[in-house]
């Protein structure tokens, strides 16, 4: 009895501590909340920077936790990061405690709703809308009742009927719905687990066509000429001849059942033969070559927008992504702030002390700005001796990033004893704000650089 007692304390003593543990997280995730909601309310009043960008690094989790969903979006994780927290800056100006509304949760919709329409703006992808989704698997679920009832593939009018629609629609619904669905050849034509979603295409009255890539179209054409002449013809002419199985069977004189057989056990030969050891050393060969090409692809498409020195993005990145960023402002109307980082003297330091003297100095200014400014910012390697740093949210308060990054860069270059060297150096800055000095970019650009450069130089860009 005792023992069953000292038991039950135990366990009541033990809950009651992780309770209490509870409860000192809570708090103080509610202090750090609260704090946080202060530092908000304080730089709203103010306006100063610095409170900005302590609301933005206290986020940062938020920011690149809601980037990681869309990760499988073809588009680089760090561009999806910067379109949060453009988001996360809309959410601080906009941000009204008043509303009873948890700014974590009022910032997740700003992130999210940026990064998507970042995508929307960069997806070329057709995507079929919910209704027509709905009406489609309401036509392969008649579609396969009525063939079981009929022992045949339905018409459009039996379709029609059954649906409770005109055949025009049943026409156009089955016409359509293969611009939303890529069918592969190589795809199981027999199995059981049709969720609704998909259609067995060969009992479809449509046509369907499309293209290969030329490697599998070698290994296709290769496995095709070991099928029966009749069945390369129903093939050819239902996957790449637009025409439907009613069109081949009326062609060649047969039943449309017929058609369906001969497709049905075609493809499935077909999948043999492509599973063949001389068929897979061909393909294999063909993805080696293809992997190369890639390879070399992704190779120089990075060099085109990147600088292989830095790492920062180039000058023909920073012309591209500055279109995009004005766009954007335009339509949220927001300032921006272009900032030109010119290291002055830099051609004659490398040419006397020599130019790997001179790579030490892009690099170690690139690591101390790439430190310096809001992940929000685009930094570029605009010239061989400049840095051009793209900052959306921001209008006149670019002088108080400028005054920090001279102060930084000064004190660099002083700790290196590069401003007393044979040839000294020394940081310039050089601002242009949109809408203030102009709204195109080719108009900001020319305020921003001709401080560096007399109006009658011509000066060519040695940074593609």
């Amino acid at each position: 009895m005792s023992s069953s007692y000292g038991k039950k304390a135990m366990i009541e003593g033990n809950s009651q501590s992780l309770d209490l543990a509870n409860s000192s997280l809570r708090g103080t995730r509610s202090d750090v909340d609260e704090e946080m909601l202060q530092v908000l309310m304080e730089y709203r009043r103010t306006g100063r920077v610095e409170l900005q960008e302590r609301v933005v690094g206290h986020y940062t989790n938020l920011v690149e936790s809601i980037a990681r969903r869309f990760s499988g979006a073809a588009e680089p994780f760090e561009d999806l990061v910067q379109e949060g927290y453009i988001g996360l800056l809309s959410a601080i100006d906009l941000y009204d405690s008043s509303k009873n509304v948890k700014f974590p949760t009022y910032a997740t919709h700003f992130i999210m709703g940026q990064i998507k329409h970042h995508l929307r703006d960069r997806g070329k992808i057709i995507k079929e809308p919910a209704w027509r989704q709905e009406k489609n698997q309401r036509i392969t679920r008649v579609v396969d009742l009525l063939t079981q009832q009929l022992g045949t593939t339905p018409t459009n009018q039996q379709i029609a009927t059954e649906m409770g629609m005109s055949e025009d629609e049943v026409v156009e619904h089955l016409s359509t719905r293969e611009i939303f669905r890529v069918t592969s050849i190589d795809g199981s034509m027999d199995s059981d687990d049709d969720n609704g979603d998909t259609v067995d295409i060969e009992r479809m009255d449509v046509g369907v066509s499309f293209q290969l890539p030329v490697e599998d179209k070698v290994v296709l054409d290769s496995a095709m000429g070991q099928l029966k002449n009749l069945e390369q013809r129903v093939i050819n002419d239902f996957y790449f001849n637009d025409m439907t199985q009613t069109e081949i069977a009326k062609q060649l004189g047969i039943s449309c059942n017929y058609v369906s057989h001969i497709l049905r056990n075609s493809t499935k030969k077909l999948k043999k033969i492509l599973s063949n050891e001389e068929l897979k050393d061909a393909r294999q060969r063909v993805n080696i070559l293809q992997r190369k090409l890639d390879e070399q692809k992704n190779f120089i498409e990075q060099n085109v927008i990147v600088d292989p020195l830095t790492r920062f993005y180039n000058r023909r990145y920073f012309d591209s992504r500055l279109e995009e960023e004005l766009t954007r402002a335009s339509r949220h109307r927001y300032e921006i702030a272009l900032l030109f980082i010119r290291i002055e003297g830099l051609r004659d330091f490398s040419r006397s002390i020599g130019t790997q003297k001179g790579d030490e100095v892009l690099l170690r200014t690139a690591h101390a700005l790439r430190h310096a400014v809001r992940k929000v910012d685009i930094v570029t390697r605009y010239d061989k001796d400049m840095f051009g740093i793209i900052m959306p949210y921001t209008g006149e308060k670019a002088s108080i990033v400028q005054e920090r990054l001279s102060s930084l860069l000064h004190n660099l270059f002083v700790e290196q004893k590069w401003n007393v060297a044979r040839c000294p150096i020394a940081p310039e800055f050089s601002i242009a704000l949109y809408p203030r000095d102009g709204l195109e970019g080719s108009t900001l650009l020319t305020k921003a650089t001709s401080h560096f450069y007399p109006p009658d130089a011509k000066r060519k860009s040695l940074v593609a």
